[in-house]
C-alpha cells in the first residue's frame, strides 16, 4: 500500500502526463500503447513500393529469387496495412 506522499507524488505525475501529453495520457488510462501512425504508414508504403520494384525486377530478368521477394514484401505490405487498419477503431 503507498503512502499519502507517494500517493500525492504519482497524482503530480499523472497531472503532469495528461497536461504535457494528453494523448499518451489517454493511452495509458485505456491500457493500450499508442501506435505511431506515420511509421506504419513509411512502412507500409516502403514495403508496396520495394514489392512492385522486385516484382519488375523479376519479370524483366525472369528470377525466381526477386519474384519470391516480391511475394515476401507483398505480403509484410499487407501484414502493416491491416495493423494499420485495426489502429483506427
Amino acid at each position: 500500500m503507498l503512502s499519502h506522499h507517494e500517493r500525492s507524488e504519482l497524482d503530480k505525475i499523472e497531472r503532469w502526463f495528461e497536461l504535457s501529453d494528453p494523448e499518451l495520457a489517454a493511452a495509458l488510462s485505456r491500457g493500450k500503447p499508442a501506435s505511431n501512425r506515420r511509421l506504419l504508414t513509411l512502412f507500409a508504403v516502403l514495403f508496396d513500393v520495394s514489392a512492385v520494384a522486385f516484382l519488375v525486377t523479376g519479370l524483366v530478368t525472369t528470377s525466381p529469387a526477386f519474384t519470391l521477394c516480391a511475394l515476401l514484401a507483398a505480403g509484410g505490405g499487407v501484414a502493416l496495412h491491416i495493423v494499420r487498419g485495426h489502429g483506427r477503431s
